[in-house]
């Protein structure tokens, strides 16, 4: 029941950050460090504290390295610290379990905003500089949890 309760909030904030996101392109410290006192909560209970820190870094780290680089290479940032961390709390609540996961969760997050602003060219034949990143991140993240349910 109490892991019950914690999944609802997580899904409450999430639900918060992409509409935030959307709206204003900014995510929140406070949600951020909410979905992160949630996911220890979360390790706490089912015992699996280590693999979720383990999974927090590792999820991260290629996304600082494009934000690093990227930011260099386009002299401007090409997504936000509070994109960076909501990737460390997804990845505290994916947990570290393969690389091919890892894999699978960079290329979903990269394809889905590629589509989008695909298909908003198509329909505006508008170029946009900036894009929410947040919601593509979260749909990346129920992808996975999806495909994980399906031994995928």
């Amino acid at each position: 029941m109490v892991k019950f309760i914690i999944y609802v909030f997580i899904v409450i904030i999430l639900l918060q950050i992409i509409f935030k996101d959307i709206k204003e392109k900014i995510i929140s410290n406070k949600s951020n460090l909410l979905l992160l006192v949630l996911g220890i909560l979360l390790g706490v209970l089912e015992n699996n504290l280590y693999q979720r820190f383990l999974g927090s870094a590792v999820y991260t780290l290629p996304f600082i390295f494009i934000y690093s680089y990227g930011s260099d290479f386009l002299n401007k940032e090409c997504m936000g610290v509070g994109d960076i961390k909501l990737i460390m709390n997804i990845g505290f609540l994916l947990k570290f379990q393969s690389f091919y996961k890892i894999l699978l969760f960079i290329n979903i997050s990269f394809i889905i905003p590629l589509l989008f602003i695909f298909l908003k060219y198509l329909l505006t034949r508008k170029i946009s500089n900036e894009i929410a990143f947040g919601p593509f991140l979260v749909l990346s993240f129920i992808l996975i949890l999806i495909l994980e349910k399906y031994g995928i």
